[in-house]
């Protein structure tokens, strides 16, 4: 009896042994996202997959998860937070050749860009004597695209010089669909003049189009609420913004216009530079840009001024540009102006309307509504 012990003993110790070895050898770990770009508030799930693929069991395996703190998860968990990481553990005896998956729900609601952290193996050996541990990163993470607006009910038009112009229609003039005439400012092409009229009034009169679908656009965004801009960032102010670029966005996508987008923000995920999306249409074009205001941050690239001098004029001809900024700073205005003498139309779309009569009378000037703390009106 006591040989069978000590036989008993002899073997264990060489099963620890070896499982000390091989603890965390032939693991595996798999994280499953349901979605990759989600709206504000939607429900996504995250998949945990762990797998021991070898003859030994493994009788304590710890797994840690490095989970964005700012998202919602619909199941009790430590709310320690460490450098924006909520630490999630799971601990499993795991048999040979077994798979273990787990499962819950999460939600974030705000806009953004979600990374998720290191994951680190903590394993026993056979005895409980020992702990062997491993980290490494799986790189995923989830986008959050900006809240959804009502362009009509958001932005109001600053000045009566569009009168009673419904405002998702001031996007392009149609050359097709003549609905007045108006005085010649130089900047109209002469084949829009209408002689007959000009010779009856003895000054240019050129045709007022109605609005079409088969120009090019570009929508701008500014993320600088001062100068240096480091001194005021008001994320609010930026958030609105967002949204009505999503907006003015979608209004293109509706309406079949093929529409670009630039801004001066770091865009989470891209290189520094890698700020532009050339006009096109479609789906995949649409998301593609809801994707990038879903990455904006809030930390300034370039100057707005950079944008209008540098990037316009350069790539394909547009015809709408529709400048989108929390504010209208004074640095601003000569370079807008300028713009006046080259673009074929040129829409400002502001916070505050502050600064907007030293801008051209004849660019169209529309400021987005909002309480003083930066809240959209309901």
């Amino acid at each position: 009896m006591i040989y069978l012990l000590f036989f008993l003993v002899f073997l264990g110790i060489i099963i620890n042994i070896f499982s000390k070895k091989h603890i965390l050898s032939n693991i595996s770990y798999k994280r499953e996202l349901s979605k990759k770009v989600l709206e504000i508030g939607e429900e996504f799930t995250i998949t945990t997959i762990i797998e021991n693929r070898k003859i030994l069991p493994v009788t304590f395996l710890q797994v840690i998860e490095q989970l964005p703190s700012t998202l919602e998860y619909k199941f009790k968990m430590e709310k320690t937070i460490v450098k924006g990481f909520y630490y999630h553990t799971m601990t499993f005896f795991i048999l040979p050749f077994q798979r273990i998956k787990r499962s819950y729900k999460a939600i974030c609601n705000s806009r953004g860009r979600y990374v998720f952290g290191e994951v680190s193996l903590l394993g026993g050996d056979f005895l409980g004597l020992n702990v062997v541990s491993k980290s490494f990163l799986v790189n995923q993470e989830i986008v959050v695209l900006p809240k959804k607006i009502d362009i009509e009910k958001e932005i109001i038009p600053y000045g009566d010089y569009n009168g009673d112009v419904s405002v998702k229609r001031w996007i392009i003039e149609d050359p097709t669909m003549v609905i007045g005439i108006r005085e010649y400012t130089g900047q109209e092409p002469a084949k829009n003049i209408h002689w007959p009229l000009s010779l009856k009034h003895r000054e240019l009169m050129v045709k007022n189009f109605d609005f079409t679908y088969e120009n090019n656009s570009m929508i701008i965004l500014n993320v600088e609420c001062s100068r240096p801009y480091w001194l005021k960032i008001e994320e609010s102010l930026i958030e609105s913004c967002i949204s009505v670029a999503r907006g003015v966005g979608e209004i293109f996508y509706e309406r079949k216009i093929p529409f670009g987008f630039t801004t001066n923000a770091l865009i989470y995920g891209f290189p520094r530079g890698e700020n532009i999306i050339y006009p096109s249409s479609g789906d995949l074009h649409l998301s593609t840009f809801l994707e990038y205001l879903g990455r904006i941050s809030y930390n300034v690239n370039m100057p707005l001024e950079n944008i209008l001098r540098d990037y316009l004029g350069k790539g394909p001809f547009i015809s709408t540009y529709v400048i989108i900024t929390p504010k209208v700073l004074k640095e601003y205005i000569p370079y807008i102006n300028s713009l006046d003498y080259e673009l074929s139309r040129i829409i400002i779309i502001s916070f505050y309307p502050d600064n907007l009569e030293l801008i051209s009378p004849k660019i169209m000037k529309y400021f987005i509504k909002g309480e003083k703390n930066g809240a959209f009106l309901s």
